[in-house]
């Protein structure tokens, strides 16, 4: 008997498209373009990622004035905004110079407010607990487990109470209380997957929401577990060919997806 084949390898990221449209994994998935072209807003939300990394210096650093806060943050982004093309040669190797403006000065507007939650959290929770929540023992470290069938990267890993946790930079909107959905299941696989290295139970992680300087604790529960499990699962199925139905939603004109998406493309699978 021919040898089974392997279920098709799955990253963090693909959970995410489908919490997004499950059918974005089906076109990826067969070599579509994922990302539009950069611009301003795009550019925007690298720069402010990027400018999150340097919270923990300048709060090491800095006094607790308004003022003091935002002329270090403004440092870091002009250096931030320096270093970017040096980071990401590819993204930005075609990148106009009114779109790099464009997104420098997006960037910056966002700056007095960064400062003031990032001022609020420190009166509120104290110096020492910020600080191990926001700096990194680890940047970025792979993370991979055969039983999940899952493998991913965190934006870093910190040590909060004597724990080390999983923490995501995400540079999009912030809702006014706890995460996204599609945060909060982020932030649960990429604990599924500590886990999983280690063998210890992690209680929670962090969800860093870098366009405001805000810090949210995502507790995860077996709701969310099972969610990653199911979704997993799913996405097993449509890498291994199955085309998803189509839903409309708010979200579908705006999709770089939408030219090939269309009402009879429940027949496309036939032709990959």
């Amino acid at each position: 008997m021919p040898a089974e084949s392997p279920n098709p390898e799955i990253n963090v990221s693909d959970l995410l498209l489908y919490a997004s449209c499950p059918r974005k994994i089906y076109f990826v998935n067969r070599g579509f373009e994922l990302f539009p072209e950069m611009n301003g807003q795009r550019l925007e939300r690298m720069i402010l990622k990027e400018l999150s990394l340097t919270y923990p210096e300048i709060l090491r650093k800095c006094s607790l004035n308004a003022d003091t806060l935002r002329k270090e943050l403004e440092i870091s982004l002009a250096q931030a905004c320096t270093d970017l093309p040096l980071l990401f040669p590819r993204e930005l190797a075609e990148v106009t110079r009114e779109i790099l403006e464009e997104g420098e000065a997006r960037a910056r507007a966002k700056i007095p407010e960064i400062a003031a939650n990032l001022l609020g959290a420190l009166e509120e929770y104290g110096k020492e607990p910020m600080l191990a929540a926001l700096t990194p023992v680890k940047a970025e470290p792979f993370l991979s487990s055969e039983r999940l069938n899952l493998k991913g990267v965190p934006s870093k890993l910190v040590c909060f109470e004597g724990v080390q946790v999983p923490s995501i930079l995400k540079p999009g909107s912030c809702p006014e209380q706890g995460v996204w959905a599609s945060d909060r299941m982020h932030a649960a696989a990429l604990v599924l997957l500590l886990e999983a290295e280690n063998g210890k139970e992690i209680p929670f992680a962090f969800v860093e929401y870098v366009s405001y300087g805000l810090l949210r604790r995502v507790v995860v529960r077996s709701s969310d577990r099972r969610e990653i499990l199911k979704t997993c699962r799913e996405v097993e199925k449509i890498k291994a060919g199955l085309m998803p139905e189509r839903k409309e939603e708010k979200f579908c004109k705006e999709c770089n997806f939408l030219q090939h998406c269309t009402s009879d493309s429940s027949l496309m699978s036939k032709f990959f």
